[in-house]
């Protein structure tokens, strides 16, 4: 290959624009970050065709001078900063000086800016970058900004944009952002003429919460609020109870700039360790202030991730914090709240048969007795809890455990007798010194960690042998195969709901449902739009039972909207499907009975694939008697 000849690049801010612009949402973030940077204390944002053919952004902040606004679109200018230096004392959202100079370069712009010392502001009107238009305007002080048709000169980029629900999406999620990091600043938000988001400046976080998220998010968030030598945190913190499926719902805020920290978000997860179940994380809001000379914000095109100086330091300060709050406000409250509903259960329940249960100082659980009665902690006598925790676990006399077990009857009818010969002979380890502790399996072949099943069979082959069967990807897999049934016939087995269920959505939520709702319908869930971010549920999939837990409905919207959000329904369907079957499926740690094993077996049995989940791991496993007679020598 011959050598080229180095040459100056035609059209290099077309090009150098896509490493700051390449969907609608960047053009919302920037035009955000110069408002909020201008002093605005209103701020309303104009969207048409999910902002491909329209931005506009309109504040009441400072404006630009007419001698200033046309420097403002050139590569490289601002007023934020001048040298390198000034990085360590910035302030600011806005530094690099490439944002307007970027989308003029790719759309076409309209501007309209005046400040307090004029009577009159500029208009002024640019197409490539390059200004046609310029006069003299009567106006309010501040900025107008609109930016039309993009990618119309660059059909290569424009053809790449998603459908207008996904961009929407992305440029709903970037404004909320901003107004939980500006509470003190008023949105307002509308598409198409439709208002989608009102946050009122009103100074208060949990407010801004309401409007964004609904009414039941905001009340289970508790204030945090830490003021130290160096560092500033403050913010919401949410109950274990909204906690989400990944950690792109929370948001992270430093020096009022929102940003993506896996330092930040490893050190706030961390410390609500224990009050989450396994594959959940933390919905939190928070602000960190701290000197921004110790932080590098120039690392990344879009300024969305960052880099510390001491990232230790940051680390252990943000966990400390969090993890003193954590433990004062969900661990020991909700210890609390558990027993309390535990004594107020028991009491009712006049039927169970269990013993008394003492709570010591750590929160240990002590069985002690045949008593039906659930006492409180202030009716335990501290001496007695002293002899208990003085006693040895051989020591303490209990004649039968306990387990309180909301199962149903069929269930408790198929438990064995933990009293009787037998359940000893399988329960029981066999202790002997220099020998492995041992015990027979349960009768229903499920193994201790109740995640794996041992079954004996024989294989396609012919040979005996036995099968190990994950319980998980075995439901997984059977659930797969039933939503995706369910998507391709037309005859649809819904649940109706006697009382339907109102479903409240963020916005981006409700863009998803709005255009997805016949695709949704074909999974079995029947929504209607009721008005502003409400849905109505109708019906579900009989999968779903006949009573869906409303948690459990919202955890699945804002889910398939995360997947969603970079490409289409269709696009994403088997993605969708994996994760409904996934989210219905039985669970390793699971107890089942004789009965649900058999019927999981016959039902995996019946799919096109039986042996492999959803994401294609095995679900059952074979060893032949010839293996084993290898393996212990019997066969060489």
């Amino acid at each position: 290959m011959s050598r080229r000849e180095i040459k100056k690049i035609i059209d290099a801010e077309k090009i150098a624009a896509g490493e700051v612009v390449d969907r609608p949402a960047n053009i919302v973030k920037e035009l955000l970050e110069n408002s909020i940077d201008a002093g605005a204390k209103e701020i309303r944002i104009v969207v048409k065709k999910a902002g491909k053919n329209l931005i506009q952004i309109i504040d009441d902040g400072y404006g630009m001078p007419p001698d200033e606004i046309l420097i403002a679109f050139e590569r490289h200018t601002s007023s934020k900063i001048v040298k390198i230096e000034d990085l360590e004392k910035l302030d600011t959202l806005g530094f690099r000086g490439e944002a307007l100079a970027s989308i003029a370069a790719v759309s076409q712009v309209e501007i309209t800016s005046r400040v307090k010392e004029n009577e009159r502001g500029v208009n002024i009107i640019l197409k490539a970058g390059k200004c046609v238009e310029k006069k003299e305007v009567f106006c309010p002080i501040g900025t107008n900004i609109k930016v039309k048709n993009m990618f119309y000169n660059i059909p290569a980029r424009k053809k790449f944009l998603k459908q207008d629900p996904t961009e929407l999406g992305h440029i709903t999620d970037i404004i909320q952002r901003y107004s939980l990091a500006y509470p003190q600043i008023h949105f307002i938000y509308n598409h198409n003429e439709l208002n989608i988001l009102n946050c009122p400046g009103l100074n208060d976080l949990k407010t801004t919460v309401f409007h964004i998220y609904g009414k039941k998010v905001a009340k289970l968030m508790e204030l945090v609020n830490y003021e130290g030598n160096n560092i500033k945190l403050h913010g919401l913190l949410g109950h274990s109870e909204i906690s989400k499926n990944n950690r792109t719902y929370s948001s992270l805020f430093l020096n009022k700039r929102y940003v993506i920290s896996d330092l930040l978000f490893r050190a706030v997860q961390e410390a609500y360790k224990g009050t989450l179940m396994i594959g959940k994380f933390p919905f939190f809001i928070l602000h960190l202030e701290i000197d921004p000379s110790v932080i590098d914000f120039n690392v990344h095109p879009k300024k969305l991730h960052i880099r510390f100086e001491n990232e230790e330091y940051v680390y252990n300060k943000v966990y400390n914090i969090v993890r003193l709050f954590v433990e004062e406000k969900f661990i020991q409250k909700e210890i609390t709240h558990t027993y309390s509903d535990l004594s107020e259960f028991s009491q009712n329940e006049k039927e169970l048969n269990g013993s008394t249960f003492y709570k010591d100082s750590e929160s240990e659980i002590v069985a002690k007795g045949n008593h039906p009665k659930v006492i409180n902690d202030k009716e335990v006598n501290k001496g007695e809890i002293e002899q208990l925790k003085s006693l040895s676990l051989e020591e303490v006399p209990i004649e039968k455990s306990v387990q309180l077990n909301l199962s149903n009857k069929d269930d408790i009818s198929e438990r064995i007798d933990k009293s009787s010969a037998e359940s000893f002979l399988r329960g029981d380890y066999v202790l002997i010194k220099n020998f492995p502790k041992l015990r027979l399996i349960s009768q229903t072949g499920q193994l201790s960690n109740k995640t794996y099943i041992l079954l004996e069979g024989i294989n396609e082959n012919g040979e005996g042998g036995f099968y190990i069967l994950d319980q998980h990807a075995a439901s997984e897999r059977v659930n797969k195969e039933y939503f995706f049934n369910y998507f391709q016939n037309s005859k649809k087995e819904k649940q109706n709901l006697i009382n339907p269920l109102k479903v409240e959505v963020s916005p981006s939520e409700k863009f998803f449902l709005e255009a997805n709702l016949k695709e949704v319908s074909k999974l079995g869930f029947d929504f209607e739009h009721f008005g502003g971010n409400t849905f109505v549920l109708r019906a579900v999939p009989t999968i779903m039972g006949k009573v869906p837990n409303i948690k459990i409905i919202t955890e699945i919207i804002s889910d398939l909207t995360e997947i969603g959000k970079e490409a289409s329904f269709t696009e994403k369907l088997d993605e969708i499907i994996n994760y409904l079957a996934c989210h219905k499926s039985i669970r390793g740690g699971d107890d089942l009975s004789l009965k649900s094993i058999r019927k999981l077996i016959v039902a995996l049995g019946n799919c096109k694939d039986s042996f492999h989940c959803a994401h294609g791991r095995p679900t059952l496993k074979f060893f032949s008697f010839k293996e084993l007679d290898k393996l212990f020598k019997r066969r060489v």
